[in-house]
């Protein structure tokens, strides 16, 4: 059984560095790791992973020593743990806009007393049942529940949502939120600006993190500055395609002239 170093960096008022993959690639949590990040934010909301990719994902993720937080497709109560079962250290789950919901996630994830999470006790997350003394208790307090806030309805709730037992994170979705709001999806839009805040107070009233995604180290300082210690920062979709924005730019140099540009295709409405 490992402890949670997202959970340790929040219990000791750091920041949490989090960076998000989505995709199935077996090295990536060991370069996270060594370059100093305490978790990954894997993607199970807007990409496919095979149960068994999923599962080796996940040990992966433990034999790097670093957490993985599984953004889940699913609101299925056994569906849910058996990720935790699989050695998954947090759960994300998006578009909770209500206090019943976020009980209900908190239920379905924590063991009694706290929640009513089914037990097995034969999964990575306990040895393989060596070494799982003390278990329940262990896991309770080692697994976290991401909740994002991310629909105008969840903003109104967030008091009431950050209150939940069982809730450690709320983390804001600009995408999602903005696209609601009909504001821009930029930090310092004023309208999002109040969000953060709102929700920001939510989690300093009831000693819960927040935080969300960043595009740049001056958005980070920002959002630590706010109070937030969930920060997630780089993913490997964005780190190929600026590489291969360089390599080509440099071809570009070096063979003279610039290369053909592939024709868009037009969407018609």
């Amino acid at each position: 059984m490992r402890r949670s170093k997202v959970l340790a960096k929040i219990r000791a008022g750091e920041v949490a560095r989090i960076c998000a993959l989505g995709h199935y690639m077996p090295y990536f949590p060991k370069l996270a790791a060594h370059f100093g990040y305490d978790g990954i934010w894997v993607d199970g909301e807007h990409r496919a992973f095979d149960p068994r990719e999923a599962q080796a994902l996940i040990a992966f993720h433990h034999l790097a020593d670093i957490d993985c937080i599984w953004r889940t497709a699913t609101l299925e109560k056994s569906a849910l743990y058996r990720f935790l079962e699989e050695g998954a250290t947090g759960l994300m789950i998006p578009h909770v806009s209500t206090v019943e919901k976020a009980t209900m996630l908190s239920a379905a994830v924590k063991f009694p007393p706290l929640g009513d999470r089914g037990i097995d006790g034969s999964g990575l997350d306990s040895g393989y049942y060596v070494g799982s003394e003390n278990y329940v208790e262990f896991v309770n307090r080692e697994t976290f529940l991401v909740v994002q806030i991310e629909t105008p309805e969840a903003i109104q709730n967030a008091d009431k949502i950050a209150a939940v037992p069982g809730v450690e994170v709320l983390f804001l979705g600009p995408g999602d939120l903005s696209l609601r709001l009909g504001c821009s999806a930029e930090l310092d839009d004023p309208q999002m600006m109040k969000m953060k805040e709102l929700v920001a107070n939510a989690a300093k009233k009831h000693g819960k993190a927040w935080g969300q995604p960043v595009s740049n180290m001056n958005e980070a300082k920002k959002i630590r500055d706010m109070g937030g210690q969930f920060i997630v920062l780089g993913n490997e979709f964005l780190a190929v395609h600026a590489h291969l924005e360089s390599c080509s730019a440099e071809l570009d140099e070096a063979l003279g002239g610039k290369r053909a540009k592939p024709e868009v295709a037009q969407i018609i409405p």
